[in-house]
């Protein structure tokens, strides 16, 4: 097994993923992207490579097995074969998606548990996680001597890599429980855009930092989103689609895009420059 070099560039968000935010006439281009910077509400032309990574982030914070998995080995399959599927779904104006459907669930479901967001939810709830020291043994071995403390971060991240991989394992199950529709347009100045945060939940939920319960994501007013590429985006619901495939009205676009700048926390991605 090859030895994985650390303190590299994490991209969280797959360039082969960002390259679907490209305007075809800017795919020639050094810096392709327009990159919206959320702090700086400035907009700056940008490289698949220059964004959406952080250095190190999928480190184990100290030297491990080696036959444990990498998280590269953990996303190799999906990001692999995102580009091909993407690329048979344009080819074909997204006619046949929902048989690419249960890929298209995983690779959510991918994208949300390697998130920064994910792991800051597991950084929250370990540091409100009791632990203990054993300071002794009794003589006859029957009672511990112990002091709280806290979870070292190192444990934590660690652990949270562990989790991350054993909840990609699972599988995409639990967004069956909802039905998905896709929403497609066919120009770059009116089109989808993403971010930091691909994957949004709206509805009830909203503004709770940590985990949701069930019965909140199956609020009937409960809203999922994915944009795809600047083509397209996934919508699931608690609810029935009648229309599973259709070209995306203009208001629904903007809408979307609206929507995503208002959550964006560093950054939104798009193929054209919008207003700031």
């Amino acid at each position: 097994m090859s030895h994985r070099i650390r303190g590299r560039k994490d991209h969280y968000l797959p360039q082969g993923y960002l390259r679907g935010f490209i305007d075809p006439v800017q795919a020639k281009e050094n810096k392709p992207l327009w990159w919206f910077q959320v702090p700086y509400r400035k907009w700056t032309q940008c490289s698949t490579a220059e964004v959406g990574f952080i250095r190190g982030f999928y480190d184990y914070s100290r030297q491990v097995d080696p036959s444990i998995e990498t998280a590269d080995q953990a996303f190799a399959e999906l990001e692999r074969n995102f580009t091909l599927i993407l690329n048979e779904l344009l080819a074909c104006q997204f006619s046949n998606w929902l048989d690419r459907r249960e890929f298209l669930l995983r690779y959510m479901q991918m994208i949300r548990v390697r998130s920064p967001l994910y792991f800051e939810q597991k950084r929250t709830v370990a540091k409100t996680t009791q632990a203990f020291v054993i300071e002794g043994i009794s003589e006859d071995r029957k009672k511990l001597k112990v002091r709280p403390t806290q979870l070292p971060d190192p444990f934590i991240k660690n652990r949270s890599l562990t989790e991350m991989k054993e909840e990609m394992q699972k599988g995409a199950d639990w967004l069956y429980n909802f039905d998905w529709a896709l929403r497609y347009c066919d120009s770059p100045q009116d089109s989808f855009l993403t971010s930091d945060g691909p994957f949004v939940v709206t509805g009830p939920l909203e503004g709770q930092d940590q985990q949701v319960s069930w019965e909140a994501l199956r609020h009937p007013d409960t809203l999922f989103y994915f944009p795809l590429c600047w083509q397209a985006c996934i919508v699931g619901s608690p609810r029935l689609f009648e229309v599973k495939t259709d070209k995306a009205h203009p208001r629904f676009l903007q809408s979307v895009r609206n929507m995503y700048r208002e959550k964006a926390k560093e950054y939104l991605i798009s193929a054209i420059r919008l207003g700031d």
